[in-house]
């Protein structure tokens, strides 16, 4: 405890290290396209069938996040956190002993109720224990689910290249309930629990000179106050602002999942070595985190509307390139580009909608992971798929230019946009 209490150490860095390790765990949801060609030889499923499972996954976690929330107030992130453990570890651990489809769905279900737990709660929990250094403190939170799939993906491929597809489901269980449940015992929910104050606390309340202040941020697009009153859903709904922003985050999400689950069988499909492709699913998630940091400065720099155009259009020009390559070395070239771009887009999304609504549910997620693998069956190819993310991206960017502020609702201003 001396050492906690000790003004050289401040335990909130240990909560962001468990907050970015918890993150990272998802990464192995995303490791079924390693799982994808050794699940269609053994039992013969197609890919919309393997597809269907990743949609039941997030279904599943979009509709248990608000449970999550509920039950994190009454009994706290650390219970939450081995429950976390206790179902991704089980979910995937029992994955290992699949002899039908049904089982697959089921098992996958209960992995997916542990994963709210892991994405959701550790934003919320960086919020209570810093006030100074919040932003870097957040990076490190949020880049972990970036993380994930570098480590994910590449131990997937050796796991199943050495010992086969049902044990590597064990040891990924095991592993994940055990580095989860070291994360869910160092956690703690507030610094007031071990007699701290959030990091920068002092030096926030000095500042206010017995005055409550009301900040605001500024770009050279948006003038978004930070204290304002919140729009009514039913007046929210009826603007055209909101459609054109719901459009967007459903087109913007609808290819990443896509891609996503879809890539290493693509890969493997047009030659590309294994490894190779599952080394590829992995820096695309490596990249995404170089992304997210550099489309978070472009934002500050030139606006969220043009930083999405940007990184849109060049997602759509990734992806219209990728029915071309034919080499591992062309594969690289093309995951590196596509995550940065893909990255650098995620930061605008949520800026750009919460400075209108709040935030949209991901249903592109969804929609995305199922028409990878059914259009295959469909096609017999990929190209059409990825055709299908490259048009959702360029929409999504184009859609921007004809994003407005709408008008005021009783007289409440939301804040400035530039056409």
């Amino acid at each position: 405890m001396n050492r906690i209490n000790n003004p050289k150490f401040f335990y909130g860095w240990i909560i962001a290290i468990c907050c970015f390790i918890s993150a990272s765990s998802y990464g192995f949801f995303f490791s079924l396209g390693v799982f994808f060609k050794p699940l269609q030889s053994e039992f013969g499923w197609s890919a919309g069938l393997i597809s269907t499972i990743h949609s039941v996954h997030l279904a599943v976690m979009i509709l248990t996040i608000p449970i999550i929330g509920r039950m994190t107030d009454r009994y706290g992130s650390k219970i939450m956190f081995l429950l976390s453990a206790f179902f991704m570890g089980l979910g995937f651990f029992l994955c290992g002993i699949v002899r039908e489809l049904w089982q697959f769905y089921l098992f996958y279900l209960i992995a997916s109720l542990g994963v709210g737990a892991t994405t959701a709660l550790p934003t919320s929990i960086i919020q209570k224990w810093f006030i100074k250094k919040k932003g870097l403190a957040l990076g490190i939170a949020v880049s972990g689910i970036g993380a994930g799939p570098p480590i994910a993906a590449p131990l997937a491929n050796y796991l199943i290249s050495h010992y086969g597809w049902r044990t590597s489901y064990f040891i990924i269980g095991g592993l994940l309930w055990a580095i989860l449940t070291l994360v869910a015992l160092a956690m703690v929910d507030k610094p007031e629990d071990i007699g701290l104050c959030p990091l920068g606390k002092e030096e926030f309340h000095s500042k206010l000179d017995g005055e409550p202040q009301v900040g605001h941020t500024t770009t050279a697009e948006e003038t978004i106050p930070l204290k304002r009153a919140e729009w009514i859903t039913k007046d929210a709904i009826m603007t055209k602002t909101f459609f054109i922003l719901s459009s967007i985050w459903i087109l913007c999400a609808l290819p990443v999942h896509l891609v996503m689950i879809n890539i290493v069988p693509f890969a493997i499909n047009m030659g590309i070595p294994k490894g190779a492709a599952a080394t590829g699913l992995g820096l695309i998630g490596g990249m995404s985190i170089v992304g997210r940091l550099l489309g978070g400065a472009f934002s500050d720099l030139f606006g969220l509307k043009r930083s999405l155009i940007v990184a849109a259009f060049f997602s759509t020009a990734t992806l219209l390139w990728l029915p071309f390559i034919k080499t591992s070395h062309m594969f690289l070239i093309f995951v590196v580009l596509y995550g940065f771009f893909y990255g650098a887009r995620v930061p605008q999304i949520p800026g750009l909608i919460g400075n209108y609504f709040g935030n949209l549910a991901g249903i592109g997620a969804i929609i995305g992971s199922l028409i990878g693998g059914f259009v295959y069956d469909v096609t017999g190819s990929y190209v059409v798929p990825f055709l299908i993310a490259a048009v959702c991206f360029g929409l999504a960017g184009a859609l921007n230019f004809f994003l407005k502020t709408p008008k005021p609702v009783m007289g409440l201003e939301l804040g400035k946009v530039s056409p």
